[in-house]
């Protein structure tokens, strides 16, 4: 089931010649309600008194459009989906998207085939007199009595991940003599980066995990008064960036696993198949620095994964990573930023080689022509299963696939299809020897729209007769746990799609 479904567009709806006004916007035909019209899906719609689920576009039969069409809070309530799957959505009116300080989120697709909540955006509200577009219709402090307050508060902040936020003070008030810093990070980071200086005038904390962060300033005045700015800051990298983590990281001054991400391509241009623990596949022996030496072209005169001279992109690769790509003048493409093998989880600090980083690898321009395979292998036991601690013998990986600016798939959680356990028991070698997670495909298109976005599938070895993990002999390379994910063991140089074949 894909992540992300793409359709032609629709012919847009007619305006009625009697509409309904809500909240000062034109909305659908009052007759309409009974029957929403069809949704166009690389037009606006507007807010109206029902819900759009829309017969057959934008996501396949009855899915809904991203959109809260009737401005209650709630995105697609009632659609139906395929579940598992996630798209962006936004909590508000169409025309108040991408407007002052509103942005998309995301939404899940839980297991009663419905979506939930739209998390992770910011949708409008009421005006405050702080500099700012709260309610997203274009304006700042509009229809606020008295507001001359000197705070001026950013509608968001972004930056790429592994980047660090710079915040002034004096820009937010010029006339505040005291700070305050506080950050709160989103559920998926594992590691919340600690500032290091919360009363300074100026922020500086290093991001290294993509999401939806909190930035929380509070300013005081010589005259006693205060103010507070709530900021959203949004961590996103471009082209496409996948993150690993896991529950049991650690390994110093604690029991620990490691685990290791792993990305390749099935590319039918190609003469031979891609295989596992090659140099056709990204992973740590191929695509982090110094010498990546990943091989995903298909001859001399392709470029499609050429390494780019913005080391910015790169710089900030955990110690000592980022200073070889800079070394190096250019960062791989694709490229393995962050390879976790030992860390310490009570390490705040991400300029510290301790810190618990996910994994993560990074394309920079995806092709359109290519499958991009995703897989997690257990590569070895740093202590679970010697610590007497029997929760600490299961680790249970987490992903996260994030397409341009927005996520497309989570996968390992509860509400994307159940956790992910990978054994230490089962996993008694190293790297190729233990089993490694077949996760998902992911393949990147330009819809009918002209927007340029990405279809990801969860894989399943639902049509494929093996036996369930728990109950796998040793002799046995393919396995499947209870929801159908697929596992296979002696992975080394096995072709990619030898036990499935690509999604699209």
């Amino acid at each position: 089931m894909a992540l992300l479904a793409l359709s032609a567009c629709s012919t847009p709806t007619p305006r009625p010649t009697e509409d309904v006004v809500i909240d000062g916007r034109q909305a659908m035909d009052a007759a309409a309600t009974d029957v929403p019209p069809p949704i166009d899906p690389c037009g606006p719609t507007v807010c109206g008194p029902a819900e759009r689920c829309g017969p057959t576009v934008d996501g396949g039969a009855g899915s809904g459009n991203g959109v809260d069409d009737d401005c209650d809070g709630l995105v697609d309530e009632g659609c139906l989906c395929a579940q598992g799957s996630m798209r962006a959505c936004f909590a508000g009116a169409s025309d108040r998207r991408a407007v002052g300080r509103c942005r998309d989120g995301s939404m899940t697709c839980g297991e009663l085939g419905l979506w939930t909540d739209c998390t992770g955006g910011v949708g409008p509200t009421d005006e405050q007199c702080n500099g700012v577009d709260d309610d997203c219709d274009g304006m700042v402090d509009e229809g606020l009595e008295g507001c001359a307050s000197a705070l001026r508060c950013p509608a968001f902040l972004s930056l790429q991940p592994l980047q660090e936020l710079v915040v002034d003070g004096a820009m937010i008030d010029p006339s505040a003599t005291g700070f305050r810093w506080a950050l709160e990070c989103p559920s998926s980071v594992t590691s919340c980066p600690a500032i290091s200086d919360p009363t300074a005038r100026s922020l500086r904390v290093l991001l290294t995990q993509a999401g939806r962060y909190s930035l929380r300033a509070t300013v005081t005045r010589a005259d006693g008064s205060s103010g507070e700015c709530v900021t959203p800051v949004y961590v996103e990298g471009s082209g496409m960036r996948v993150e690993l983590s896991w529950d049991t990281q650690g390994g110093i001054a604690s029991a620990g696993a490691d685990l290791d991400l792993h990305v390749a391509v099935i590319d039918r241009a190609r003469v031979t198949p891609s295989a596992w623990f090659t140099v056709d596949d990204c992973y740590y022996a191929t695509c982090k620095a110094p010498g990546g030496v990943v091989n995903w072209s298909r001859g001399a005169g392709d470029a499609r994964f050429a390494p780019t001279a913005d080391v910015a992109r790169c710089a900030n690769a955990p110690p000592p990573w980022g200073d070889r790509f800079v070394a190096a003048g250019r960062c791989w493409n694709p490229r393995l930023d962050t390879d976790t093998t030992e860390c310490d989880p009570a390490v705040r600090d991400p300029r510290d080689p301790r810190f618990c980083f996910v994994e993560n690898v990074s394309v920079d321009a995806p092709p359109e022509d290519v499958t991009f395979r995703v897989a997690v292998n257990y590569y070895r036991d740093h202590g679970t299963c010697a610590d007497g601690v029997p929760g600490n013998d299961v680790s249970r990986p987490h992903l996260f696939v994030h397409c341009g600016a927005g996520v497309r798939a989570e996968l390992g959680a509860i509400d994307s299809g159940g956790l992910v356990s990978m054994r230490c028991q089962d996993n008694a070698g190293i790297g190729s020897a233990n089993w490694t997670w077949l996760a998902a495909d992911v393949r990147f298109v330009t819809n009918a729209c002209g927007v340029r976005d990405c279809m990801v599938v969860p894989l399943s070895a639902r049509r494929l007769s093996v036996p369930f993990c728990d109950q796998a002999s040793a002799s046995s390379d393919l396995c499947r746990d209870r929801d159908f994910r697929l596992f296979v063991r002696r992975a080394g140089a096995r072709p990619v799609d030898a036990d499935l074949a690509e999604s699209f």
